[in-house]
Protein backbone atom coordinates (compact mmCIF):
# COMPACT_ATOMS: atom_id res chain seq x y z
CA UNK A 1 0.00 0.00 0.00
CA UNK A 2 1.26 3.51 -0.81
CA UNK A 3 2.55 5.34 2.23
CA UNK A 4 1.18 8.89 2.67
CA UNK A 5 4.52 9.88 4.18
CA UNK A 6 6.73 9.21 1.15
CA UNK A 7 6.45 10.86 -2.23
CA UNK A 8 8.71 10.39 -5.24
CA UNK A 9 8.65 13.28 -7.67
CA UNK A 10 9.92 12.61 -11.20
CA UNK A 11 10.88 16.04 -12.51
CA UNK A 12 11.16 16.48 -16.29
CA UNK A 13 11.14 19.42 -18.69
CA UNK A 14 7.95 17.99 -20.17
CA UNK A 15 6.49 17.95 -23.67
CA UNK A 16 3.24 18.61 -25.50
CA UNK A 17 4.07 15.96 -28.10
CA UNK A 18 1.79 12.90 -27.60
CA UNK A 19 4.51 10.27 -28.05
CA UNK A 20 6.84 12.12 -25.68
CA UNK A 21 4.11 12.44 -23.06
CA UNK A 22 3.41 8.72 -23.32
CA UNK A 23 7.10 7.97 -22.83
CA UNK A 24 7.25 10.01 -19.62
CA UNK A 25 4.02 8.54 -18.31
CA UNK A 26 5.22 5.04 -19.19
CA UNK A 27 8.45 5.56 -17.27
CA UNK A 28 6.52 6.91 -14.27
CA UNK A 29 4.32 3.79 -14.35
CA UNK A 30 7.45 1.61 -14.45
CA UNK A 31 8.83 3.40 -11.40
CA UNK A 32 5.53 3.05 -9.58
CA UNK A 33 5.43 -0.67 -10.31
CA UNK A 34 8.99 -1.09 -8.99
CA UNK A 35 8.29 0.97 -5.84
CA UNK A 36 4.66 0.41 -4.78
CA UNK A 37 5.38 1.84 -1.32
CA UNK A 38 5.87 5.32 -2.82
CA UNK A 39 3.40 7.71 -4.38
CA UNK A 40 5.04 8.54 -7.72
CA UNK A 41 4.26 11.95 -9.21
CA UNK A 42 5.35 13.38 -12.58
CA UNK A 43 6.03 17.13 -12.75
CA UNK A 44 6.95 19.31 -15.72
CA UNK A 45 9.52 21.96 -14.87
CA UNK A 46 9.50 24.03 -18.09
CA UNK A 47 8.79 27.69 -17.39
CA UNK A 48 5.18 28.35 -18.46
CA UNK A 49 4.86 30.16 -21.79
CA UNK A 50 1.87 30.63 -24.09
CA UNK A 51 1.47 28.48 -27.18
CA UNK A 52 1.03 25.02 -25.70
CA UNK A 53 4.30 24.93 -23.78
CA UNK A 54 4.44 21.96 -21.36
CA UNK A 55 5.00 24.15 -18.31
CA UNK A 56 1.60 25.74 -18.90
CA UNK A 57 -0.28 22.44 -18.70
CA UNK A 58 -2.87 22.69 -15.95
CA UNK A 59 -2.19 20.09 -13.31
CA UNK A 60 1.21 19.00 -14.63
CA UNK A 61 3.45 21.97 -13.82
CA UNK A 62 5.78 21.85 -10.82
CA UNK A 63 3.75 24.47 -8.95
CA UNK A 64 0.57 22.44 -9.49
CA UNK A 65 2.20 19.26 -8.19
CA UNK A 66 3.62 21.04 -5.15
CA UNK A 67 0.22 22.58 -4.39
CA UNK A 68 -1.26 19.09 -4.44
CA UNK A 69 1.44 17.84 -2.09
CA UNK A 70 0.75 20.69 0.30
CA UNK A 71 -2.87 19.57 0.51
CA UNK A 72 -1.65 16.10 1.55
CA UNK A 73 0.56 17.38 4.34
CA UNK A 74 -0.29 16.22 7.85
CA UNK A 75 -1.67 18.73 10.36
CA UNK A 76 0.82 20.83 12.24
CA UNK A 77 2.21 19.33 15.45
CA UNK A 78 0.97 21.06 18.63
CA UNK A 79 4.38 22.56 19.41
CA UNK A 80 4.71 24.09 15.91
CA UNK A 81 1.33 25.64 15.10
CA UNK A 82 0.83 26.65 11.49
CA UNK A 83 3.58 24.39 10.14
CA UNK A 84 2.23 21.29 8.38
CA UNK A 85 4.42 18.25 8.05
CA UNK A 86 5.42 16.39 4.87
CA UNK A 87 8.17 14.15 6.20
CA UNK A 88 9.84 12.69 3.13
CA UNK A 89 9.99 14.14 -0.40
CA UNK A 90 12.26 12.35 -2.87
CA UNK A 91 13.00 13.97 -6.23
CA UNK A 92 14.61 12.29 -9.23
CA UNK A 93 15.57 14.73 -11.94
CA UNK A 94 14.92 13.43 -15.45
CA UNK A 95 16.80 16.39 -16.92
CA UNK A 96 19.81 15.79 -19.13
CA UNK A 97 21.99 18.53 -17.71
CA UNK A 98 22.29 20.61 -14.53
CA UNK A 99 21.43 23.89 -16.24
CA UNK A 100 19.22 26.87 -15.43
CA UNK A 101 15.98 24.89 -15.35
CA UNK A 102 17.31 22.30 -12.92
CA UNK A 103 18.71 24.98 -10.61
CA UNK A 104 15.43 26.91 -10.69
CA UNK A 105 13.56 23.71 -9.87
CA UNK A 106 15.90 22.89 -7.00
CA UNK A 107 15.37 26.37 -5.56
CA UNK A 108 11.58 25.97 -5.67
CA UNK A 109 11.78 22.55 -4.06
CA UNK A 110 14.10 23.75 -1.30
CA UNK A 111 11.78 26.64 -0.49
CA UNK A 112 8.74 24.35 -0.53
CA UNK A 113 10.37 21.76 1.73
CA UNK A 114 11.52 24.44 4.16
CA UNK A 115 8.04 25.93 4.46
CA UNK A 116 6.39 22.55 5.02
CA UNK A 117 9.02 21.04 7.27
CA UNK A 118 9.69 18.27 4.76
CA UNK A 119 12.85 16.23 4.35
CA UNK A 120 14.01 16.79 0.77
CA UNK A 121 16.41 14.49 -1.10
CA UNK A 122 17.24 15.30 -4.74
CA UNK A 123 19.04 13.13 -7.29
CA UNK A 124 20.50 15.23 -10.09
CA UNK A 125 20.46 15.04 -13.90
CA UNK A 126 22.47 12.70 -16.11
CA UNK A 127 25.18 15.33 -16.46
CA UNK A 128 25.50 16.90 -13.05
CA UNK A 129 29.23 17.48 -13.45
CA UNK A 130 32.21 16.76 -15.68
CA UNK A 131 32.79 13.42 -13.96
CA UNK A 132 29.52 12.10 -15.39
CA UNK A 133 30.61 12.59 -19.01
CA UNK A 134 32.53 9.31 -19.58
CA UNK A 135 29.66 7.14 -18.33
CA UNK A 136 27.06 9.04 -20.37
CA UNK A 137 29.31 8.81 -23.45
CA UNK A 138 29.64 5.04 -23.03
CA UNK A 139 25.87 4.70 -22.76
CA UNK A 140 25.41 6.75 -25.93
CA UNK A 141 27.94 4.62 -27.81
CA UNK A 142 25.97 1.55 -26.75
CA UNK A 143 22.95 3.02 -28.60
CA UNK A 144 24.90 3.17 -31.88
CA UNK A 145 26.18 0.64 -34.37
CA UNK A 146 29.94 0.21 -34.35
CA UNK A 147 31.68 2.61 -36.71
CA UNK A 148 28.56 4.46 -37.80
CA UNK A 149 28.31 8.23 -38.12
CA UNK A 150 25.84 9.75 -35.70
CA UNK A 151 24.67 13.27 -34.89
CA UNK A 152 23.07 13.88 -31.50
CA UNK A 153 21.01 16.95 -30.62
CA UNK A 154 21.14 18.34 -27.09
CA UNK A 155 19.01 21.28 -26.03
CA UNK A 156 21.74 23.71 -25.06
CA UNK A 157 21.77 26.38 -22.35
CA UNK A 158 22.86 29.97 -21.90
CA UNK A 159 24.38 29.12 -18.52
CA UNK A 160 27.86 27.88 -17.66
CA UNK A 161 26.45 24.35 -17.82
CA UNK A 162 26.97 24.56 -21.60
CA UNK A 163 30.53 23.48 -20.82
CA UNK A 164 29.20 20.07 -19.80
CA UNK A 165 27.96 19.55 -23.35
CA UNK A 166 31.44 20.39 -24.62
CA UNK A 167 33.07 17.92 -22.25
CA UNK A 168 30.62 15.21 -23.27
CA UNK A 169 31.11 15.97 -26.98
CA UNK A 170 34.86 15.37 -26.62
CA UNK A 171 34.37 12.17 -24.61
CA UNK A 172 31.88 10.89 -27.16
CA UNK A 173 34.04 11.56 -30.22
CA UNK A 174 37.01 9.95 -28.47
CA UNK A 175 34.98 6.74 -28.07
CA UNK A 176 33.14 6.92 -31.41
CA UNK A 177 35.17 8.96 -33.92
CA UNK A 178 32.22 9.64 -36.24
CA UNK A 179 29.76 10.61 -33.50
CA UNK A 180 29.06 14.30 -32.94
CA UNK A 181 27.08 16.00 -30.20
CA UNK A 182 25.63 19.44 -30.85
CA UNK A 183 23.09 21.71 -29.21
CA UNK A 184 20.03 23.47 -30.52
CA UNK A 185 20.43 26.66 -28.52
CA UNK A 186 23.28 28.96 -27.52
CA UNK A 187 25.77 27.90 -30.19
CA UNK A 188 26.83 30.26 -33.01
CA UNK A 189 27.69 28.86 -36.48
CA UNK A 190 31.42 28.62 -35.68
CA UNK A 191 30.91 26.77 -32.41
CA UNK A 192 31.82 23.06 -32.60
CA UNK A 193 28.46 22.38 -30.92
CA UNK A 194 26.52 23.98 -33.81
CA UNK A 195 24.98 21.82 -36.52
CA UNK A 196 26.70 23.90 -39.22
CA UNK A 197 30.13 23.16 -37.77
CA UNK A 198 29.21 19.49 -37.33
CA UNK A 199 27.96 19.22 -40.93
CA UNK A 200 31.15 20.77 -42.32
CA UNK A 201 33.31 18.52 -40.17
CA UNK A 202 31.53 15.28 -41.12
CA UNK A 203 31.37 16.18 -44.81
CA UNK A 204 35.13 16.84 -44.79
CA UNK A 205 35.58 13.36 -43.28
CA UNK A 206 33.72 11.80 -46.20
CA UNK A 207 30.54 10.96 -44.28
CA UNK A 208 27.49 10.57 -46.52
CA UNK A 209 25.00 9.07 -44.05
CA UNK A 210 24.50 9.78 -40.37
CA UNK A 211 21.97 8.60 -37.80
CA UNK A 212 20.11 11.43 -36.07
CA UNK A 213 19.45 10.91 -32.36
CA UNK A 214 17.93 13.26 -29.79
CA UNK A 215 20.10 13.71 -26.70
CA UNK A 216 16.90 14.67 -24.93
CA UNK A 217 14.85 12.96 -22.23
CA UNK A 218 11.98 12.49 -24.67
CA UNK A 219 11.60 12.93 -28.42
CA UNK A 220 9.17 15.82 -28.58
CA UNK A 221 8.85 18.86 -30.81
CA UNK A 222 12.59 19.56 -30.98
CA UNK A 223 13.32 16.01 -32.13
CA UNK A 224 10.54 15.80 -34.70
CA UNK A 225 10.83 19.31 -36.14
CA UNK A 226 14.24 20.81 -35.33
CA UNK A 227 16.25 17.61 -35.67
CA UNK A 228 14.43 15.45 -38.21
CA UNK A 229 11.90 17.80 -39.81
CA UNK A 230 11.83 19.05 -43.38
CA UNK A 231 12.06 22.78 -42.75
CA UNK A 232 15.18 24.47 -44.24
CA UNK A 233 16.89 25.01 -40.89
CA UNK A 234 16.30 21.57 -39.42
CA UNK A 235 19.44 19.57 -38.68
CA UNK A 236 18.41 17.00 -41.28
CA UNK A 237 18.19 19.74 -43.92
CA UNK A 238 21.50 21.35 -42.93
CA UNK A 239 23.23 17.97 -43.23
CA UNK A 240 21.56 17.36 -46.60
CA UNK A 241 23.03 20.61 -47.95
CA UNK A 242 26.44 19.17 -47.09
CA UNK A 243 25.71 15.94 -48.93
CA UNK A 244 24.86 13.90 -45.81
CA UNK A 245 21.67 11.88 -45.57
CA UNK A 246 20.18 12.06 -42.08
CA UNK A 247 18.53 8.88 -40.79
CA UNK A 248 16.22 9.78 -37.88
CA UNK A 249 16.15 7.52 -34.81
CA UNK A 250 13.64 9.39 -32.67
CA UNK A 251 13.64 7.69 -29.29
CA UNK A 252 14.21 9.85 -26.24
CA UNK A 253 16.70 8.80 -23.59
CA UNK A 254 13.96 7.63 -21.23
CA UNK A 255 12.88 5.16 -23.95
CA UNK A 256 16.37 3.69 -24.34
CA UNK A 257 16.79 0.90 -21.84
CA UNK A 258 20.39 1.73 -20.95
CA UNK A 259 19.40 5.25 -19.83
CA UNK A 260 16.14 4.09 -18.23
CA UNK A 261 18.27 1.78 -16.07
CA UNK A 262 20.54 4.69 -15.13
CA UNK A 263 17.54 6.62 -13.81
CA UNK A 264 16.08 3.52 -12.13
CA UNK A 265 19.42 2.96 -10.38
CA UNK A 266 19.44 6.62 -9.33
CA UNK A 267 15.98 6.22 -7.82
CA UNK A 268 17.07 3.16 -5.83
CA UNK A 269 20.07 5.11 -4.48
CA UNK A 270 17.81 8.05 -3.70
CA UNK A 271 15.49 5.84 -1.66
CA UNK A 272 18.39 4.35 0.28
CA UNK A 273 19.78 7.80 1.08
CA UNK A 274 16.48 9.19 2.32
Amino acid sequence: MTSPDRFLLLAAHGSTHPHARQALEGFAARVGHAHPDLEVLLAFTAAPRPGGHPGADAGHGLKDILAGLKSKARPAPPDLPGLPDLPNLLVQSLHVIAGDEFERMRGELTDFASRLGARLTVSGPLLSGAGDAPGVARALVACMAEGEAAVLMGHGTSSQAQELYRILAVALSDMAPLARLGVLEAADPGDPLSIRAIARDLAASGVRRARLLPFLTVAGRHAHKDLAGDKPESWKSVLARHGIEGLPDLAGLVEREIFARVWMDGIRSLIHKA
